[in-house]
């Protein structure tokens, strides 16, 4: 009887002291932050402020380094069917060979997303292995540049976050690809 007991009590210490350990460890987003008009940004990102004229990188010579790219790598349309996109012969759900070309453009950038609607469908940020591609809000410039179809800029603690709309052969604005390029 008392080895029955002194088993229980070290089998509840054990789980209390690994119940312990684990709350320790930070939570990883699992799933879509509640949409709303403030955007979350993921810890350690700083907030946004819209662009100064004294940036050191310009919106424009980002928007057209990304363009001359996706245009030579990858001939075509831009095309979206549902939250597929798709630019001529290739699909970039899934793929990320974009939004890798893109972060290799600029070193030591903070990312680069693809942004269908509402939905992250591309990202070249990675949490362990996985593409972090849910779990925070979606900037609200993102719906600004949809609706706009213009080109815009925020600077975010020493990056300029680029924000550069893809237009369907009809003009229409299908998606919008961020990224923030260090401004040292």
């Amino acid at each position: 009887m008392f080895k029955k007991k002194v088993i229980i009590i070290v089998t509840i210490m054990v789980l209390m002291a690994s119940l312990a350990g684990c709350a320790k460890k930070p939570a990883t987003p699992t799933t879509p932050a509640p949409q709303s008009n403030t955007a979350i940004t993921p810890e350690g990102h700083p907030a946004e402020t819209p662009a100064q004229p004294e940036s050191k990188v310009s919106q424009t010579d980002v928007e057209t380094k990304v363009m001359d790219l996706l245009n030579k790598k990858y001939p075509g349309d831009w095309k979206v069917s549902g939250t597929t996109l798709s630019k001529g012969s290739y699909t970039e759900n899934g793929n990320y060979k974009m939004v890798d070309d893109v972060a290799a453009l600029f070193p030591d950038t903070m990312g680069v997303s693809i942004f269908v609607g509402e939905e992250r469908i591309s990202s070249s940020v990675l949490q362990g292995t996985e593409r972090v591609l849910k779990g925070y809000a979606t900037p609200p410039t993102v719906g600004e540049v949809m609706k706009s179809g213009t080109t815009t800029s925020t600077l975010s603690g020493g990056f300029l976050k680029v924000y550069i709309p893809f237009k369907d052969n009809s003009g229409k604005t299908v998606a919008v690809l961020t990224v923030s390029v260090p401004q040292a």
